[in-house]
C-alpha cells in the first residue's frame, strides 16, 4: 500500500504532528510506503528520519501547482488527508487520479465537508462528540463516518511510584500559543485560587510558544508569597516527555497530552482548547473521552471559576490519588494504546482501497467546476476590493480616532492649565480675603478706640460744665 498523506499546520510541532508521526511509523513498520506533503522544518525532518518520503511546500497557490504536477505522476493507492489546505490538495489529487480519499478530523470543525462529501470514501473523527459535530453539518456523511480515538505510544508507561511526601508535584503541559488561551487561563485560575495557594505544591510547566512571556509573568505573580514553586521545562522532545510526566503527582493537560499523563499512571485533569472537562475518573472518562479530552465545548461559557481548584483539592487525598492513578494507566492500556488505533487505521485504508475511490467523470463535471472556479475567483476579487475599502475606512477611522485623542489631550492640557490658573486666582482671593478680614478687625479696633475717646471727651466735657457752674469755678474756666 502506498499512502499519500497531505498535512497543513501553523505551529512547528504539536499534537497533530505526533498523531501523524505515529501513523507514519506504524505503516512503515507494516511494510507500506507513505509520502507526506508538508511545510519544510523539523516535522519534515522527523518524517524522513522514520523512513517516509516528503514533498515540501509552503502551501502558497503557485507552489501547490508544482506539488500537484510532481505528485500526479507517482502511483498511490489512497489519499489520507488532514483538514484545510492539505485537504484541498489531497482531494484534488484523489479526484484527478481516481483514488480513495480518507479525511481525519481532530477537533470542533467540519472543514466544509458538505461541499465535497460525495468524493470522500471515509471520514475519521477522533472522538464521539467530534463525529456528532460533523453530522450536524453534513448528515449525508453518516454511512462513511467512523471513530478512531488517538492512541498513546508504548514509551508512556509508569516507571515509578512517587514516595509519600509533604509536598506534591503538579505538572501542567500545553502549547503556549494564542489558540490555547482558554487552557492557559484555566490553569491561571488554579494558581489564583486561594484554596489551592495554601497547598504544598511545586509546579512543573512543559511547553512553549508565543504566549509564554505573558503567562510566565502572570503565573509567577500569582504564586508570590504562597510558598509554592514553579519550574519551566520548556518544549520537550517526545523521548524526554515520559520522564518529566513521571516526576509529577498529578497532571493538567489537553487532548493527547492528557492521554500521555494517564498512560504514565497519573491522575489527570483534562482541559482542552474548546472546553474544561475535569478529573478523569471511572465515572467521568467516557464523557471526557467523547470530547477528545477538551476538543469540544464552549470555552468560558461552560467554565466557572474554582472548578479546577475543586479537583486539585480532591487530589490532596493520597488514597484517592493512588486509586485514580491506577485506573488511569489501566484505562489507557485497555482502550487508548497507539497500536490499537493504528491497526484500525490500516484496516480502514485497506478496505477503501479494495472498494476503490468514487469515480469522477472529469469531462462531465468540468463545466460546473470551471464555473465555480470562475465564480469563486470573481467573488474573491470582489471581496478583496471590499476588504481594501474596509481597510481604508479602518485606517481613516483610526487616524480620526488618533486625531480626536490628540485634540482631547490638548483640551486636557488646556483644562489643566486653566485649573492651575484658577487655583492661583483662588489663592490670591484667599490672601485678599485674609487681608480684608484683618482690615475689618483693624477697623473694629479703630472704631472701638474712637468710641472710647468720645466717651473720654464727653466725660471731660461734663466735668468742665460742672466746674463752670461752681461758684468759684468761673475763676478756673
Amino acid at each position: 500500500m502506498n499512502i499519500l498523506l497531505p498535512v497543513f499546520f501553523h505551529s512547528a510541532m504539536g499534537g497533530l504532528h505526533l498523531h501523524i508521526l505515529s501513523s507514519v511509523k506504524h505503516v512503515l513498520k507494516e511494510g507500506h510506503d507513505v509520502t507526506v506533503i508538508c511545510k519544510p522544518g523539523p516535522f519534515a525532518g522527523e518524517v524522513r528520519a522514520l523512513g517516509g518520503q516528503v514533498v515540501e511546500t509552503d502551501y502558497s497557490h503557485e507552489d501547490i501547482k508544482r506539488v500537484i504536477h510532481e505528485v500526479r505522476t507517482q502511483s498511490f493507492d489512497v489519499v489520507y488527508a488532514h483538514p484545510f489546505d492539505s485537504r484541498q490538495v489531497g482531494l484534488a489529487l484523489a479526484e484527478a487520479n481516481d483514488l480513495p480519499f480518507v479525511l481525519v478530523i481532530h477537533g470542533m470543525y467540519h472543514d466544509d465537508i458538505q461541499q465535497y462529501h460525495a468524493s470522500v470514501s471515509r471520514v475519521i473523527a477522533v472522538s464521539d462528540q467530534i463525529a456528532t459535530h460533523i453530522l450536524e453539518h453534513c448528515p449525508d456523511i453518516e454511512p462513511k463516518l467512523t471513530v478512531i480515538p488517538n492512541g498513546v505510544d508504548a514509551a508512556f508507561t509508569p516507571t515509578r511510584v512517587n514516595e509519600s511526601s509533604e509536598r506534591l508535584v503538579g505538572l501542567f503541559t500545553s502549547r503556549l500559543d494564542a489558540d490555547k488561551l482558554f487552557i492557559l487561563d484555566v490553569f491561571l485560575d488554579a494558581l489564583k485560587d486561594e484554596r489551592v495557594q495554601g497547598l504544598p505544591i511545586d509546579w512543573l510547566i512543559v511547553g512553549d510558544g508565543t504566549q509564554r512571556e505573558k503567562y510566565e509573568s502572570r503565573y509567577e505573580e500569582s504564586l508570590e508569597g504562597t510558598g509554592q514553586t514553579i519550574e519551566w521545562l520548556g518544549w520537550l522532545e517526545q523521548q524526554a516527555l515520559p520522564g518529566a510526566l513521571n516526576r509529577s503527582d498529578f497532571i493538567i493537560a489537553p487532548g493527547r497530552s492528557a492521554l500521555e499523563g494517564m498512560a504514565v499512571g497519573k491522575p489527570t485533569i483534562a482541559v482542552g482548547s474548546k472546553g474544561y472537562q475535569g478529573l478523569v475518573t471511572p465515572d467521568t472518562w467516557r464523557a471526557i473521552a467523547s470530547t477528545n479530552f477538551g476538543g469540544i465545548g464552549t470555552k468560558y461559557d461552560d467554565y466557572t471559576s474554582g472548578q479546577i481548584g475543586n479537583e486539585i483539592l480532591r487530589l490532596m487525598d493520597e488514597d484517592f490519588r493512588a486509586e485514580t492513578a491506577t485506573f488511569s494507566a489501566e484505562l489507557i492500556n485497555e482502550r487508548f494504546r497507539d497500536e490499537q488505533s493504528q491497526r484500525q487505521l490500516i484496516t480502514l485504508l485497506n478496505t477503501v482501497i479494495e472498494e476503490g475511490g468514487p469515480r469522477i467523470d472529469a469531462s462531465e463535471l468540468h463545466p460546473f467546476i470551471r464555473y465555480e472556479q470562475l465564480h469563486f475567483f470573481r467573488s474573491a476579487h470582489l471581496l478583496e476590493g471590499k476588504l481594501e475599502t474596509k481597510e481604508k475606512q479602518r485606517v481613516k477611522i483610526r487616524d480620526e480616532r488618533d486625531e480626536a485623542r490628540r485634540n482631547t489631550n490638548k483640551v486636557k492640557r488646556e483644562l489643566i492649565e486653566v485649573n492651575r490658573s484658577v487655583r492661583e486666582q483662588e489663592k490670591q482671593l484667599k490672601a485678599l480675603q485674609q487681608e480684608l478680614d484683618q482690615l475689618k478687625v483693624s477697623m473694629l479696633q479703630v472704631n472701638q478706640e474712637r468710641n472710647e475717646l468720645r466717651a473720654n471727651v464727653n466725660e471731660l466735657q461734663t466735668k468742665l460744665e460742672r466746674v463752670k457752674k461752681h461758684p468759684i469755678g468761673k475763676f478756673f474756666a
